[in-house]
């Protein structure tokens, strides 16, 4: 599932899904973090330079970030996911990388109002 393809496929599958049908997509989300996406997101980042890749790996994370529940937020923040974000937009030139890595961060922080599980990271 986190080959360059079925990254490539899964977010053009998730880029398909009319904005009307949030609930096919949160059901999209839901089982790419059943497949432990996210504690594999560093990993993946990390091994694979391919610009294509890092731009849809970005935006189905970004995706997670924002329709998961406090408990995927929860697991971003833990994963140290959030971390590894934080420390690419140092040296990330992407500009789609950076907007959704943005889009995760908000996500994360403003998560319902609610900041308790970004408490540590600042």
């Amino acid at each position: 599932m986190f080959t360059e393809g079925g990254i490539v496929k899964l977010a053009s599958n998730i880029k398909a899904i009319p904005g009307r049908e949030e609930e096919s997509e949160k059901q999209v989300i839901r089982e790419v973090v059943s497949a432990n996406f996210i504690s594999k997101f560093i990993e993946q980042y990390d091994s694979n330079t391919e610009e294509v890749y890092r731009r849809n790996l970005t935006y189905v994370l970004s995706r997670v970030a924002y329709l998961g529940d406090k408990a995927v937020i929860s697991s971003l923040v833990k994963s140290g996911v959030i971390k590894h974000l934080i420390t690419t937009c140092e040296h990330c030139t992407d500009s789609e990388v950076m907007c959704n890595i943005s889009v995760t961060l908000s996500s994360v922080v403003y998560d319902n109002g609610d900041l308790s599980h970004v408490d540590h990271l600042v």
